[in-house]
């Protein structure tokens, strides 16, 4: 989905978390969002159906706080912990 779509959703309440998780090591951060179904969205790029990756958390977490979004779950492998973004 796209960032003005998943800002639709949330504003409708449809989303019970917001994920940055690292593509790799070297290329950065993704967004993922779990819905309250226990589906899963990913925040894609506006042209194209490729997963937007950021070179960096901040970058990502602040998208996330654009969508609506006041709390983030950072994952690194079997690491996880909430951040606050508002």
């Amino acid at each position: 989905m796209q960032e003005r779509e998943l800002k639709l959703l949330y504003n409708a309440g449809f989303f019970e978390l917001c994920r940055a998780v690292p593509v790799s090591m070297a290329k950065g951060w993704t967004l993922k969002f779990r819905t309250k179904d226990n589906r899963e969205e990913t925040l894609m790029l506006q042209r194209g159906q490729r997963e937007r990756e950021f070179k960096s958390l901040d970058g990502a977490v602040s998208v996330a706080r654009k969508i609506g979004f006041d709390w983030v779950r950072v994952e690194i492998g079997e690491i996880q912990w909430d951040e606050q973004v508002g």
